[in-house]
């Protein structure tokens, strides 16, 4: 989309990090974030150059996320010149501004004498009557709970369309401020059609759109019984592994997703007649089953899992049996004795401790 002119300043990382911050903690994204461990949190920004006289500046936006009892207030003034005049001596506004050791009564009396404004309770205001080749911003956060700045952004100017009227509308303040809805609307579907390629990429796509691509690759979830990051885990590694569906080493690397333990599987068809026989279903029954086998306790949500991708990897006909060896085993229970194979002591058990029904447990 055209811009007709306009020019957006993004406050990132770099910008935040030169600002007076106090109760904010500025991450490596560029989001300003606030706890409870204070109940007034300030960022004074240093000056934005836009390099035009008498710029008209136009909107700040921002993502606000906020959880408790908090006001957000932000002032803003503009000025042709970056000092003005302290007690007969001439001043850096910056060095002024962001000086800790300066009252914030003084800070607001060279806002107030610059004819700045001041909003409260928004994220998205509009900065019409600021001219001034530089811009100076002051945000404020007041109560309790914790909250998230993103996205800091300011467009000079603020309003795309109203070049395009006669002068006899451009002089309409009204018509003006009406016309900035229409204008906030157009920058934030321009921002959003430039920001397509993050929706289909692994690292950056929204958690909602995550189920969708993979429902693209053709893999099937049942709800939301994978975690955000164990579903961009899979994302990062389905294209190989649906490269191979159906055998030993998608298998493998399905599990080995989940599962940071030891894994061993036994393909039935491998196995002698004697171990066939000896072993009755512990390997499934026909010839394509097989059994995964972790060396860990069990765990029924993870099973769960393992179970869903497994089914959707396995080869055709197959059946799949998962099977925890857990830290001990017994006869006829997956025993191994160079892997878990140990002396069982009879032990009391309790509700809610992961206790397996072995025949070596008592109740108290």
């Amino acid at each position: 989309m055209a811009n007709y002119g306009q020019r957006k300043f993004v406050l990132n990382y770099s910008r935040l990090k030169r600002s007076l911050r106090r109760g904010f903690r500025l991450t490596e994204d560029g989001v300003l974030a606030a706890g409870e461990e204070t109940v007034h949190r300030s960022c004074i920004l240093g000056r934005l150059d836009s390099n035009l006289p008498d710029c008209q500046w136009g909107r700040l936006a921002m993502e606000v996320q906020l959880k408790g009892d908090l006001i957000l207030t932000i002032r803003a003034f503009a000025s042709n010149q970056p000092d003005f005049i302290q007690s007969d001596t001439v001043t850096s506004i910056d060095q002024f501004l962001l000086d800790d050791s300066v009252p914030d009564h003084r800070k607001e009396q060279l806002f107030g004498m610059a004819n700045g404004v001041q909003y409260s309770g928004q994220g998205d205001i509009l900065l019409y009557g600021q001219t001034g080749r530089y811009l100076w911003l002051w945000l404020e956060l007041d109560g309790v709970g914790t909250a998230q700045l993103s996205g800091l952004r300011v467009y000079a100017p603020g309003d795309l369309f109203l070049s395009t009227f006669p002068q006899v509308y451009q002089n309409n303040d009204f018509f003006h401020r009406y016309l900035s809805i229409f204008s906030s609307l157009y920058n934030d579907l321009d921002e959003t059609i430039d920001g397509l390629a993050r929706y289909i990429d692994v690292d950056t796509a929204p958690a909602p759109i995550l189920p969708i691509l993979a429902g693209w690759m053709g893999l099937e979830l049942d709800g939301d019984i994978l975690e955000e990051e164990e579903l961009r885990q899979l994302l990062r590694v389905a294209f190989p592994l649906l490269s191979v569906k159906g055998t030993r080493r998608a298998v493998e690397g399905i599990v080995r997703l989940f599962v940071k333990e030891p894994v061993y599987i036994v393909e039935r068809n491998l196995l002698s007649g004697a171990q066939q026989e000896s072993a009755g279903k512990l390997y499934g029954s026909t010839p394509f089953d097989f059994t995964i086998l972790i060396n860990r306790s069990s765990d029924e949500k993870l099973r769960a899992k393992l179970q869903m991708m497994v089914d959707q990897f396995k080869p055709l006909r197959s059946q799949a049996q998962i099977v925890f060896m857990g830290d001990c085993g017994t006869l006829d229970g997956f025993s191994y004795l160079d892997v878990n194979g140990a002396v069982l002591q009879n032990s009391p058990a309790s509700l809610d401790e992961s206790s397996i029904l072995t025949g070596m447990y008592y109740l108290q």
